[in-house]
């Protein structure tokens, strides 16, 4: 699988092997809306292992064995749902 990233992937001071482990160890995710033949997914996971917040990542999975990481940056309160989605107390 070849992983490429976009310059918009940099754009909020997150770094690349920092995106990767979160991908890798997400503790959510979630399919969004993207472009035609590709899956598109956001996911939600800690930067690296020694941490207690969280980042997002969004990642369109292009055929036949692509990912491009274009969006990375803090968890948003957009996706911060997706922690706690299915999950009762």
């Amino acid at each position: 699988m070849g992983v490429q990233f976009t310059s918009s992937a940099d754009k909020h001071g997150i770094s690349r092997e920092d995106s990767l482990y979160a991908i890798m160890h997400a503790e959510a995710s979630a399919e969004v809306d993207g472009q035609p033949g590709e899956v598109t997914m956001v996911y939600v996971g800690h930067p690296h292992g020694q941490t207690d917040r969280y980042i997002e990542v969004i990642a369109a999975h292009r055929p036949p064995r692509t990912v491009v990481i274009f969006h990375a940056m803090p968890l948003s309160d957009l996706f911060r749902h997706l922690l706690t989605e299915g999950k009762h107390s």
